[in-house]
């Protein structure tokens, strides 16, 4: 498993974030009631997805021990470690949002 620094990866958060902000704007739900991050690694964009939603059921999902202790300073959002390539959701989501951890997922095609 990979070791992540979340200091490291915020140093770049501003290159990061860009890609995430694109990626919400294209999302046209009006309402959210449970929403997953997948690899939200420091919870920044989990976050942002939350602020949106705010009646949501916020979770993020990382593998990161590192990175979910970064995250876990974010409150009202559940914080899931685990492997993605296992995760299922435990209820219905209405949004699945994954900025750039899928590529991570061994055969992820």
């Amino acid at each position: 498993m990979h070791n992540w620094d979340p200091a490291q990866y915020l140093k770049f958060s501003d290159h990061r974030l860009r890609p995430a902000l694109d990626l919400m704007a294209q999302i046209p739900l009006a309402t959210c009631m449970v929403l997953w991050d997948l690899g939200c690694g420091p919870g920044n964009i989990t976050q942002m997805l939350a602020e949106r939603w705010p009646q949501a059921e916020a979770s993020g999902f990382d593998s990161s021990p590192e990175m979910l202790a970064k995250a876990r300073a974010i409150k009202d959002i559940a914080w899931v470690q685990g492997d993605i390539a296992q995760w299922n959701a435990p209820v219905p989501a209405d949004l699945v949002f994954s900025n750039a951890a899928l590529h991570w997922v061994p055969d992820h095609a």
